[in-house]
């Protein structure tokens, strides 16, 4: 069963969340022309900071998988 974000993600218990995104079936993230997915997966993350209360204190781009240091800003929405 489920569990809605409201009862998932809670501020008051921490506002660091480690998020990670894995290609499937051996795929990978960067694929030939790696700099300039690289950079393009480096702008796409400034998005959510202007849009959400979220601010990416760290990233780190892999072959095939994607980790984010996120911090959440209750006080900011």
């Amino acid at each position: 069963m489920t569990i809605a974000r409201a009862h998932l993600v809670d501020p008051s218990v921490t506002r660091w969340y480690h998020c990670m995104m894995r290609c499937v079936r051996g795929a990978f993230l960067l694929g030939e022309g790696m700099h300039d997915r690289k950079s393009w997966i480096e702008h796409r993350l400034e998005e959510p900071t202007e849009i959400f209360s979220v601010a990416v204190a760290g990233f780190v781009i892999l072959d095939n998988q994607l980790h984010l240091l996120v911090r959440l800003d209750p006080d900011v929405a």
